[in-house]
């Protein structure tokens, strides 16, 4: 037949196949297309099993990388949440620290506020004392001093006019025995030392004196130096309370 023929042709240029001669008959031919059948058979699944076995190993590898980068992603993402329950963490622990801090702070200070207001009810007996005359004169030459101008003026607080009144002229010999020293005699020839009546707003003793046309005072009053003393006895005061 002509698909016999065809076969028989394809065989005689195989080099896998022996070449049929002549005068084959109709069972070698047979025989011949039979094993270029399998022949062909056998190639395919050669072919087919290289080919799924590189389909194989690809689909391994992408696999594999896959699996890697979701790895990678995981770790990156759990060490990332790690990281933020730590600095939580440690913001948590800082503002306990903080506010651990500022609590005690604030109890020092109302301890410390404590103390003064304790010291401030000490102030109207000592206003109101035998020995308050005496420390009007020494806080209005003090303050005085602090000012230092010849043509300074001296209020009190109120009630107490008379008094600042008639310690003036004794404060002021003390300023012009201080002047001599300090600013000489053409200082002390100059100084003339009145009484403000207008008294100061507020307070329980002590002076205030005003200087060069009133652009200058020193507050002198018995608050002031409680608050003078207070701030500057702090770490006093402190390590005696708080031991």
């Amino acid at each position: 037949s002509l698909c016999a023929r065809s076969l028989h042709a394809a065989a005689s240029r195989s080099p896998l196949l022996p070449t049929p001669s002549l005068t084959m008959n109709d069972s070698e031919i047979n025989s011949q297309i039979t094993q270029m059948v399998q022949f062909i058979h056998q190639e395919a699944a050669e072919k087919a099993a290289e080919i799924r076995l590189k389909a194989n190993e690809e689909f391994n590898i992408e696999k594999l990388r896959m699996v890697e980068a979701e790895k990678a992603k995981i770790r990156a993402d759990y060490e990332r949440k790690e990281k933020q329950v730590e600095v939580k963490k440690r913001i948590e622990q800082s503002n306990t620290v903080r506010l651990g801090r500022l609590e005690a702070l604030k109890k020092r200070d109302e301890e410390m506020q404590k103390v003064l207001a304790e010291a401030a009810k000490q102030l109207p007996p000592l206003a109101t004392g035998s020995s308050y005359p005496a420390l009007l004169e020494s806080l209005i030459v003090e303050a005085l001093k602090g000012v230092a101008d010849p043509k300074a003026s001296v209020k009190g607080v109120a009630g107490q006019g008379a008094m600042v009144q008639k310690c003036i002229p004794a404060a002021t010999a003390k300023f012009k025995d201080w002047a001599a020293k300090e600013h000489g005699a053409g200082f002390v020839s100059k100084i003339e030392v009145t009484f403000d009546p207008i008294p100061l707003d507020a307070g329980i003793g002590g002076c205030e004196v005003r200087g060069f046309g009133g652009k200058i005072s020193m507050n002198n009053t018995l608050q002031s130096r409680l608050m003078l003393a207070y701030e500057t006895r702090l770490p006093q005061l402190r390590a005696a309370l708080f031991k």
